[in-house]
Parts: structure tokens; sequence; C-alpha cells
């Protein structure tokens, strides 16, 4: 039963070092292999306000997702000779790369749904992309220093905003562009 909290524990701390130092570390150079998480993801998701259209569809209809689960699959695979020695780790293991898996799609396909339910990753998604690194969990972030919080304070309120305004204008705009490309309702205009 000790295998729970220590599975647990190296799950945590290996998502968190994963996160920080190979897909934002090594993933900012355009050249890296894991560039498409940090460049990618993070530009779609940011966006279009936490939605991904990358997790749609099927685990290998893009990139972005086949990706990750070939990552969790991986680790999955080299935690298989650990299960007859210690079931209840592995068996931990297991579940928090499905967990992972489930919770993090959920979030980029809801971003409603992750505000409420994945705070944590929401924050490092339209927050600071260099802080809140854990994806299941906050609990190593608030351990490392990383954890900071977006959801509900002013500085999210603010990019709401701004969101809003741009979203207005370009609506606005597009309509304008529509009206000046009709040319009925140009002559209908002059007339009235």
């Amino acid at each position: 039963m000790l295998g729970i909290p220590v599975g647990l524990i190296v799950f945590g701390a290996g998502e968190w070092a994963t996160h920080k130092y190979l897909l934002h570390g090594l993933g900012r150079s355009r050249e890296s292999r894991l560039s498409f998480h940090y460049h990618d993801h993070h530009q779609a998701v940011r966006r279009n306000g936490g939605y991904d259209p990358a997790y749609e569809g099927p685990v290998w209809s893009t990139p972005t997702q086949a990706r990750e689960a070939i990552g969790l699959a991986i680790v999955g695979l080299a935690h298989v000779p650990l299960f007859p020695v210690a079931p209840f780790y592995t068996s931990t293991v297991w579940y928090c790369l499905w967990r992972y898996r489930r919770d993090h799609r959920r979030a980029h396909l809801d971003p409603a749904w992750a505000r409420d339910h994945l705070p944590h990753h929401y924050d490092h998604h339209m927050g600071d992309q260099d802080k809140n690194f854990g994806v299941a969990w906050s609990w190593f972030d608030v351990l490392a220093r990383t954890r900071e919080v977006f959801v509900g304070t002013p500085k999210e309120r603010a990019i709401h905003a701004k969101h809003a305004a741009r979203a207005e204008t370009a609506s606005s705009g597009a309509a304008l562009r529509a009206q000046r490309r009709n040319p009925l309702r140009r002559l209908l205009q002059r007339v009235t």
C-alpha cells in the first residue's frame, strides 16, 4: 500500500519536471522535437481562450494528441516490469497517466470545465505560461513554488475584457467589410 503515495509523488514530480524542463525548456527552440507543445499547443490555446482544436477526434488524428499519447504510453510501458514487485505503485502511476490524458483532453475541449475543475492548468495557459506545470494536480507546483493563481484575479478580468473588445472589433470590422463588398447595400445606402 505504500506504493500508492510513492506513485503519486513520483508522478507529480515527473509530470512537473517533464513539463517544465522538456516541453517548456527544450521545447522553446523551434528546432526541438518537443517544440510542438510550447509553440503549437500553447499558441492555439491562447488564441482560442483555452480551447485547442487539436484535441478533437481520435488520439491519432493530430500530431499534438499522438505525441502526447506516445509519451504517456512510453512511461506506462516503462513501468510494466515493476508490476510484479510493486503492483500498487505501478497501478497508481498507470491511473495517473490515464487521468492526465482524460483531464488534459477535456480541459482543451471544454475550457469552462477546465477553469472550474483544473484551475491550475487553466492558470498555466491563460496566465503565466512559465508557472503551474502540473496538469493532474497542482501540489508539486506548490512545493516547487511555481503555483500562481490566475483564475478570479484582476489580471484574468483584464485579459477577458481585452479579448471581448478584440472580438467586438473583429465582428464589427467583418460586418463593415461585408457591407463594403455588397454593391446593392452600397447603392441602398446612397439612396436613403
